[in-house]
Protein backbone atom coordinates (compact mmCIF):
# COMPACT_ATOMS: atom_id res chain seq x y z
CA UNK A 1 0.00 0.00 0.00
CA UNK A 2 1.39 3.37 -0.96
CA UNK A 3 1.52 6.06 1.75
CA UNK A 4 3.47 8.65 -0.16
CA UNK A 5 2.28 12.27 0.32
CA UNK A 6 0.70 11.98 3.78
CA UNK A 7 3.14 14.51 5.19
CA UNK A 8 2.39 17.02 2.44
CA UNK A 9 -1.36 16.66 2.94
CA UNK A 10 -0.98 17.22 6.67
CA UNK A 11 1.03 20.36 6.08
CA UNK A 12 -1.55 21.67 3.63
CA UNK A 13 -4.38 21.07 6.08
CA UNK A 14 -2.43 22.70 8.90
CA UNK A 15 -1.52 25.73 6.81
CA UNK A 16 -5.14 26.11 5.64
CA UNK A 17 -6.46 25.99 9.20
CA UNK A 18 -3.85 28.51 10.34
CA UNK A 19 -4.69 30.86 7.49
CA UNK A 20 -8.42 30.63 8.30
CA UNK A 21 -7.75 31.39 11.97
CA UNK A 22 -5.53 34.29 11.01
CA UNK A 23 -8.16 35.74 8.65
CA UNK A 24 -10.81 35.35 11.34
CA UNK A 25 -8.62 37.17 13.83
CA UNK A 26 -8.03 39.96 11.32
CA UNK A 27 -11.78 40.31 10.68
CA UNK A 28 -12.52 40.45 14.41
CA UNK A 29 -9.86 43.12 14.91
CA UNK A 30 -11.25 45.14 11.99
CA UNK A 31 -14.74 44.89 13.49
CA UNK A 32 -13.43 46.12 16.84
CA UNK A 33 -11.54 48.96 15.14
CA UNK A 34 -14.63 50.00 13.17
CA UNK A 35 -16.80 49.90 16.29
CA UNK A 36 -14.27 51.98 18.20
CA UNK A 37 -14.09 54.49 15.37
CA UNK A 38 -17.89 54.74 15.20
CA UNK A 39 -18.06 55.21 18.97
CA UNK A 40 -15.42 57.94 18.84
CA UNK A 41 -17.32 59.70 16.05
CA UNK A 42 -20.57 59.48 18.03
CA UNK A 43 -18.91 60.75 21.19
CA UNK A 44 -17.41 63.64 19.26
CA UNK A 45 -20.81 64.57 17.78
CA UNK A 46 -22.51 64.25 21.19
CA UNK A 47 -19.84 66.47 22.75
CA UNK A 48 -20.31 69.08 20.03
CA UNK A 49 -24.09 69.10 20.53
CA UNK A 50 -23.70 69.28 24.31
CA UNK A 51 -21.30 72.21 24.01
CA UNK A 52 -23.69 74.03 21.69
CA UNK A 53 -26.62 73.44 24.06
CA UNK A 54 -24.56 74.87 26.94
CA UNK A 55 -23.76 77.89 24.79
CA UNK A 56 -27.46 78.50 24.11
CA UNK A 57 -28.29 78.23 27.81
CA UNK A 58 -25.63 80.79 28.70
CA UNK A 59 -26.65 83.29 26.03
CA UNK A 60 -30.47 83.08 25.88
CA UNK A 61 -32.72 83.51 28.92
CA UNK A 62 -35.52 81.47 27.37
CA UNK A 63 -33.15 78.48 27.25
CA UNK A 64 -31.85 78.87 30.79
CA UNK A 65 -35.41 79.19 32.13
CA UNK A 66 -36.44 75.97 30.39
CA UNK A 67 -39.14 77.57 28.24
CA UNK A 68 -37.74 76.06 25.05
CA UNK A 69 -37.42 72.40 24.03
CA UNK A 70 -35.39 71.53 20.95
CA UNK A 71 -35.44 68.26 19.06
CA UNK A 72 -32.18 66.33 19.50
CA UNK A 73 -32.11 65.76 15.75
CA UNK A 74 -32.50 69.46 14.97
CA UNK A 75 -29.97 70.50 17.62
CA UNK A 76 -27.44 68.10 16.06
CA UNK A 77 -27.99 69.84 12.72
CA UNK A 78 -27.51 73.28 14.25
CA UNK A 79 -24.35 72.21 16.10
CA UNK A 80 -22.77 71.25 12.78
CA UNK A 81 -24.28 73.86 10.45
CA UNK A 82 -23.66 77.59 10.86
CA UNK A 83 -26.71 78.59 8.81
CA UNK A 84 -29.05 76.35 10.81
CA UNK A 85 -27.54 77.68 14.03
CA UNK A 86 -28.16 81.26 12.91
CA UNK A 87 -31.80 80.48 12.10
CA UNK A 88 -32.31 78.91 15.53
CA UNK A 89 -30.63 81.76 17.38
CA UNK A 90 -32.53 84.40 15.41
CA UNK A 91 -35.73 82.73 16.61
CA UNK A 92 -34.52 82.53 20.23
CA UNK A 93 -33.76 86.28 20.13
CA UNK A 94 -37.35 86.97 19.07
CA UNK A 95 -39.05 84.96 21.80
CA UNK A 96 -39.37 87.87 24.31
CA UNK A 97 -41.02 90.00 21.61
CA UNK A 98 -43.34 87.17 20.54
CA UNK A 99 -44.37 86.50 24.14
CA UNK A 100 -45.06 90.21 24.70
CA UNK A 101 -47.25 90.31 21.60
CA UNK A 102 -49.06 87.16 22.69
CA UNK A 103 -49.72 88.53 26.18
CA UNK A 104 -51.01 91.84 24.84
CA UNK A 105 -53.32 90.15 22.35
CA UNK A 106 -54.74 87.74 24.95
CA UNK A 107 -55.17 90.53 27.49
CA UNK A 108 -57.05 92.69 24.99
CA UNK A 109 -59.26 89.79 23.98
CA UNK A 110 -60.13 88.84 27.56
CA UNK A 111 -60.60 92.46 28.59
CA UNK A 112 -63.31 92.75 25.95
CA UNK A 113 -65.02 89.83 27.70
CA UNK A 114 -64.73 91.44 31.11
CA UNK A 115 -61.70 89.48 32.31
CA UNK A 116 -58.13 90.20 33.40
CA UNK A 117 -55.15 87.94 32.63
CA UNK A 118 -53.39 87.27 35.93
CA UNK A 119 -51.00 84.53 34.78
CA UNK A 120 -49.30 84.05 31.42
CA UNK A 121 -46.58 81.57 30.46
CA UNK A 122 -45.57 80.38 27.02
CA UNK A 123 -43.54 77.32 26.06
CA UNK A 124 -41.81 76.65 22.74
CA UNK A 125 -40.92 73.43 20.95
CA UNK A 126 -38.59 73.27 17.93
CA UNK A 127 -39.30 70.10 15.97
CA UNK A 128 -36.86 67.99 13.96
CA UNK A 129 -37.86 69.78 10.73
CA UNK A 130 -37.40 73.24 12.27
CA UNK A 131 -41.11 73.98 12.64
CA UNK A 132 -42.20 75.49 15.95
CA UNK A 133 -45.03 74.65 18.31
CA UNK A 134 -46.00 76.96 21.15
CA UNK A 135 -48.41 76.54 24.06
CA UNK A 136 -49.81 79.47 26.03
CA UNK A 137 -50.87 78.76 29.61
CA UNK A 138 -52.97 81.48 31.18
CA UNK A 139 -55.32 82.29 34.05
CA UNK A 140 -58.02 84.94 33.70
CA UNK A 141 -59.99 86.49 36.53
CA UNK A 142 -63.61 87.14 35.55
CA UNK A 143 -67.14 86.80 36.79
CA UNK A 144 -67.71 84.05 34.23
CA UNK A 145 -66.47 80.49 34.25
CA UNK A 146 -64.07 79.35 31.53
CA UNK A 147 -66.90 77.60 29.72
CA UNK A 148 -69.11 80.69 29.82
CA UNK A 149 -66.28 82.94 28.63
CA UNK A 150 -65.39 80.56 25.80
CA UNK A 151 -69.05 80.35 24.73
CA UNK A 152 -69.43 84.12 24.76
CA UNK A 153 -66.23 84.54 22.78
CA UNK A 154 -67.35 81.94 20.25
CA UNK A 155 -70.82 83.51 19.91
CA UNK A 156 -69.28 86.90 19.26
CA UNK A 157 -66.94 85.47 16.64
CA UNK A 158 -69.77 83.66 14.89
CA UNK A 159 -71.90 86.80 14.90
CA UNK A 160 -69.08 88.84 13.42
CA UNK A 161 -68.45 86.19 10.77
CA UNK A 162 -72.15 86.16 9.91
CA UNK A 163 -72.31 89.94 9.59
CA UNK A 164 -69.14 89.99 7.51
CA UNK A 165 -70.45 87.28 5.20
CA UNK A 166 -73.75 89.09 4.68
CA UNK A 167 -71.95 92.33 3.90
CA UNK A 168 -69.61 90.61 1.48
CA UNK A 169 -72.49 88.95 -0.33
CA UNK A 170 -74.33 92.26 -0.54
CA UNK A 171 -71.40 94.05 -2.11
CA UNK A 172 -70.12 91.15 -4.23
CA UNK A 173 -72.23 91.78 -7.33
CA UNK A 174 -71.51 95.50 -7.31
CA UNK A 175 -67.74 95.18 -6.89
CA UNK A 176 -67.10 92.00 -8.86
CA UNK A 177 -66.25 93.58 -12.18
CA UNK A 178 -64.15 96.34 -10.63
CA UNK A 179 -62.18 93.87 -8.50
CA UNK A 180 -61.39 91.67 -11.49
CA UNK A 181 -59.97 94.62 -13.38
CA UNK A 182 -57.87 95.74 -10.43
CA UNK A 183 -56.52 92.23 -9.83
CA UNK A 184 -55.47 91.89 -13.45
CA UNK A 185 -53.70 95.24 -13.38
CA UNK A 186 -51.86 95.01 -10.08
CA UNK A 187 -52.44 91.59 -8.51
CA UNK A 188 -48.79 90.56 -8.40
CA UNK A 189 -47.65 93.87 -6.95
CA UNK A 190 -50.32 93.73 -4.25
CA UNK A 191 -49.31 90.24 -3.19
CA UNK A 192 -45.66 91.26 -2.90
CA UNK A 193 -46.60 94.36 -0.92
CA UNK A 194 -48.75 92.40 1.52
CA UNK A 195 -46.00 89.85 2.05
CA UNK A 196 -43.48 92.59 2.81
CA UNK A 197 -45.89 94.24 5.24
CA UNK A 198 -46.41 91.09 7.28
CA UNK A 199 -44.83 91.18 10.75
CA UNK A 200 -41.71 89.05 10.86
CA UNK A 201 -43.22 86.57 13.35
CA UNK A 202 -46.01 85.72 10.91
CA UNK A 203 -43.40 84.45 8.45
CA UNK A 204 -42.20 81.86 10.96
CA UNK A 205 -43.65 78.37 10.83
CA UNK A 206 -45.34 78.56 14.25
CA UNK A 207 -48.47 76.84 15.53
CA UNK A 208 -49.91 78.08 18.83
CA UNK A 209 -52.22 76.31 21.29
CA UNK A 210 -54.00 78.13 24.13
CA UNK A 211 -54.65 76.46 27.47
CA UNK A 212 -56.86 78.26 30.01
CA UNK A 213 -56.38 77.09 33.60
CA UNK A 214 -58.47 77.79 36.68
CA UNK A 215 -55.43 78.70 38.80
CA UNK A 216 -51.72 79.40 38.58
CA UNK A 217 -50.98 76.08 40.30
CA UNK A 218 -53.02 74.16 37.73
CA UNK A 219 -51.30 75.99 34.87
CA UNK A 220 -47.85 75.14 36.24
CA UNK A 221 -48.76 71.46 36.65
CA UNK A 222 -50.00 71.36 33.05
CA UNK A 223 -46.80 73.00 31.87
CA UNK A 224 -44.59 70.57 33.81
CA UNK A 225 -46.45 67.62 32.30
CA UNK A 226 -45.75 68.89 28.81
CA UNK A 227 -42.77 67.06 27.37
CA UNK A 228 -41.57 67.03 23.80
CA UNK A 229 -40.84 63.58 22.45
CA UNK A 230 -37.27 63.44 21.14
CA UNK A 231 -36.21 66.68 22.84
CA UNK A 232 -32.59 67.17 23.82
CA UNK A 233 -31.86 66.91 27.53
CA UNK A 234 -28.15 66.98 28.51
CA UNK A 235 -28.22 64.24 31.14
CA UNK A 236 -30.45 61.89 29.18
CA UNK A 237 -29.45 62.74 25.62
CA UNK A 238 -28.53 59.13 24.85
CA UNK A 239 -32.01 57.95 25.87
CA UNK A 240 -34.13 60.30 23.77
Amino acid sequence: MAVTGIGNNYNNVYEGAYAAQKNDAVRKQETKDNAAQAENTKNSADSKTSDYYSYLQKNYDCMSKGNVSISSQYLDKCAGNAQKAKELEDFLKRIPELEKQGYEQLSAQNKALGGTVTYYQQTWMVNADGSIQSTVYSVTETGMTNAERMKKNMDERLEKQKEKKEEEEKQAEIKEEKQEQEEKASGAAQKLSLQNELPENEKLDISIKYVEAESEEEAEIMMQNEKMKGAYYPRFAAEV
